[in-house]
């Protein structure tokens, strides 16, 4: 019995500007130096981004919506690592919201499907963007955190 498609949501705060946090996911050498261990990127809306990860499983998408420092939508390749599924593609959304001082980074996932054969991909997505947020977050502010003024 096939069961519904599941997404997942993480997001965080970061001190800086929704160009430079933008530029962290659009440019291959520093998709290295938080997210994956190789990176390349094809800058446009139909354009390819593919990395390979620290444990060697690359995710390879097609870049559907290129909005720079606002949104970026990404549609993945069927990865035949993986269980088959007839629920449709895996989608992720990042948007890049302003708030006083920090972008709110938000990466939305949806499309997982609810087999329990996909639960270990499932949570390694989960898992790995609340993992791989706060890996940008130190790249883009370095130094100590900005505590209350004594």
């Amino acid at each position: 019995m096939s069961e519904k498609a599941r997404g997942y949501a993480q997001f965080i705060e970061i001190r800086q500007p929704p160009e430079r946090v933008f530029e962290a996911f659009a440019d291959p050498l520093q998709l290295t130096r938080w997210y994956a261990v190789e990176a390349s990127v094809e800058p446009r809306r139909g354009g390819q981004l593919r990395v390979k990860l620290r444990d060697g499983r690359v995710r390879d998408a097609t870049i559907d919506v290129w909005d720079p420092a606002r949104r970026l939508r990404l549609i993945y390749m069927p990865d035949p690592t993986l269980p088959s599924s007839t629920t449709g593609p895996l989608v992720e959304d990042v948007l890049f919201d302003v708030k006083p001082g920090v972008t709110v980074v938000r990466v939305l996932g949806n499309g997982v499907p609810g087999e329990r054969n996909w639960d270990p991909h499932f949570l390694a997505l989960r898992r790995g963007w609340a993992y791989w947020l706060h890996a940008l977050k130190r790249y883009l502010e370095p130094g100590p955190p900005a505590g209350p003024a004594a």
